[in-house]
Order: C-alpha cells, then structure tokens, then sequence
C-alpha cells in the first residue's frame, strides 16, 4: 500500500507538471484570442521594477502555460456547438447555416453589431454620403473621367431573412440607408444613370445565384458574375450574352474563420478558370513593371487581357475588398480590366500616387472606369477619402 501510495503521488505531481514541461517545451508563438501575448518578464533592475514582476511574470504564465491555445479554441467550439454562439461579437449566427459578420471593432472589444451598417444600424448620415457621391459625380465630370459607382449589396440585406427574426427586423431591405441616399432630392440628376445599387436584381436572383456563401463575408465569383453582367447592361448597354467564364466550385473555409479559431465552418466556393478561354490573367505587381513599387506596396492589384473580337475598351476597375473577386468578372467584357485595390493607398507617397493617377486616367483615351465598393464601405466615407488621393482637381 505504502508503494502505491508513493506512485499516486509520483503520477498526479507528473500530471500536474506536464503543462509546465509544455510552456518550455513547446511554446504558444500565437494566440486563439486575437490578442498578444504578454511577454516574459524582464530581469528587475530597481524596487519599482521587483515589485511588478509578479503581476508580469503571472500574467506571462496565464498567456503561455502548456495547451493554452488547445483549451481557449476547445471552449470556443464548445460554447459554439451548446449555444450556437461566436466566442467574439464580431460575428452572429444566422439560420439555415448563414452566418454574418456583426461588427468592426479591436478583437471583438468595442459596440456590438457596427457592421450592420449596411441594415442602417445607427447610421444618421444620409445627407453626407449625398454629398460624397455628387463630389464624386461632379470631380470625375470636371476631369474628363468617364467613372461609374457601382455599389455592391453586402449579405445581410441580401439575404436579411436568414438573420435571426430580431435582427431581420432591423435590416428590411426596402429601408436600408442607400435606399434613402439614392432616393434624396438632393442627389445629382446624374448620379441616377453613374450610380447602381442593385439589390432588387440581386434580391430576385437569389433562387438561382448564391452570392455569398453561407460562412463568407465576401461573394462568390458566380455572384459577381452576374453582377457584372447588370452593371454592363446598366451602365453601358452591353447585353451579358458573351461566352461566360467557366467556374470551378470547391469547399473553403470561412473567409472570417480568423475570427473564430477552433470552429469550422466551410462553405462551397466557386473560382475562375480561365484555361482555355481568351482570357489572359495576371495578379501581383509584376503585371505593371511601368509602376511596380506603388503597385507592391497596394498588394491587391491585377489585369486581364482578352483577345477575343469586338469587346469594350480599357476597363479600370478600383474597389474594396469585394473587388479581388469582382474585377476579373467584367474581363468578358474589355479587352482589358486593370484592377486595384485601394485598401493600402495610404501607404503610397506623392510621386507614386501621381504615378498610379496617370496610369489609371487617360482623359480622352475612350476608358471606361468603375468604382466598385460594397455597401457599408460607402457607408464609412470610402468615397471621399479615395477621392482627396486619386482625383487631381482634390489635390490642387
């Protein structure tokens, strides 16, 4: 008994020093919380130091010690799967598998549900984005640029009725704030034929076109596909009866899964394949030598060349994020689609932003230009901010 009493012991001290063999071991480099560690205490060099080298080494050994991340990411799935809830207010689940993205905030500290501004979450500023858009009208007028906005419907409004019923109420698609905004009787006449938000197609199309998968914040190439084929119509008066581009589905994890580590949620996904069409693709800087280092430092750039007949002219395409998907869509359409994400053009400096502008606007050249920003960018003052660096009458 004595013996067994001495290997009980020799066990449960063993069990109990295992995760401090993994803290050193095996160290966590990353966390399951979206946050940074704390990091290891220094050496004390004074008394003030010493007496905060408790609080730090304790808070060091709370972030580190063994299988930290393993349990952070198994009580996530578990509150996921008991209660159908996200460890993190950024994302909320929906119904029939469609999840959403809630809001816009540091590691999901901050006001819930921001961005559901698209829905008109607590968004009062409808006589600004008014302002925006006739700026953005009257700049590109005044330029010589012949440039579209195409406002792109986010997955709640589009889909607002797989929400969970509270929240549907307060994202009815017929009250959304870019309803208001392109109804305002102070929005420029000219902005009816320059600005398209197509939700009610997008609405109607749904039984046969799945937009944005059910885990995805961003759309599917098959919904952008079909949006482009509005906007071509709409703004140009292309019919959408050219040779569509072949799409290969597969199944893809969440676009927003960071959000949540330690839950699955994957979705079928659909891509271009442009093998064997006309369609010549090229991503990354390397696809504009003639401004490379402004194009490496945007990251999200690309151009599409097709040889087939009696296409469009030149299409330059800048947007958000949505455009990633949505620029290679319109290239049945051009000859050629320049595409570029203005995400990162803050990170350009005066001779590169000179250097982009003349590459993208060519007055009297015949280009066609498109802005392509979901719904919630605009909501966000995207369209002035792109237009104090892009437009040249802003920079006088």
């Amino acid at each position: 008994m004595r013996i067994f009493r001495h290997s009980a012991k020799l066990v449960i001290t063993g069990l109990l020093a295992l995760p401090l063999v993994v803290t050193f071991a095996w160290p966590s480099l990353d966390s399951a919380e979206q946050r940074a560690l704390a990091a290891a205490p220094a050496v004390p060099h004074s008394w003030s130091d010493a007496r905060a080298w408790p609080a730090a080494a304790e808070a060091w050994v709370n972030d580190h010690f063994g299988w930290r991340s393993q349990m952070v990411a198994f009580n996530a799935r578990l509150y996921h799967d008991l209660f159908g809830r996200f460890p993190t207010n950024q994302m909320m689940m929906g119904r029939e598998g469609r999840i959403f993205l809630a809001a816009h905030n540091d590691r999901g500290r901050g006001e819930p549900y921001t961005a559901l501004v698209a829905c008109g979450w607590k968004f009062r500023r409808e006589p600004e984005i008014v302002q925006q858009i006739n700026g953005f009208i009257a700049t590109f007028k005044a330029e010589g640029i012949a440039a579209r906005l195409l406002i792109v419907p986010s997955g709640p409004v589009v889909y607002s009725e797989q929400m969970q019923p509270w929240q549907a109420e307060r994202c009815r698609p017929d009250a959304v704030p870019l309803r208001r905004i392109l109804a305002s009787p102070a929005l420029a006449p000219e902005a009816r034929e320059l600005v398209y938000f197509p939700l009610s197609e997008m609405r109607a199309m749904r039984d046969r076109v799945e937009f944005f998968p059910k885990t995805f914040f961003h759309w599917n190439a098959s919904g952008a596909a079909a949006v482009a084929g509005l906007a071509e119509q709409r703004f140009w008066g292309r019919s959408a009866n050219t040779t569509p581009i072949p799409l290969v589905q597969r199944m893809s994890p969440s676009d927003v899964g960071w959000l949540f580590p330690g839950i699955q949620h994957d979705s079928m996904t659909d891509d271009p394949n442009f093998g064997g069409t006309t369609i010549t693709p090229c991503r990354g800087a390397d696809c504009f030598p003639e401004a490379k280092t402004a194009m490496e430092k945007l990251g999200d750039v690309g151009r599409f060349l097709n040889s087939a007949p009696g296409l469009g002219p030149r299409l330059v395409v800048l947007a958000d994020s949505f455009g990633n998907a949505g620029a290679p869509m319109f290239s049945r359409y051009h000859r050629e689609v320049v595409y570029l994400s203005t995400n990162n053009m803050a990170r350009l400096d005066p001779a590169e932003m000179a250097q982009l502008r003349k590459l993208l606007f060519v007055p009297g050249s015949g280009d066609e230009v498109l802005f392509l920003y979901h719904d919630a960018t605009v909501l966000s003052d995207r369209i002035e901010y792109d237009l104090k660096n892009l437009s040249i009458q802003q920079q006088k």
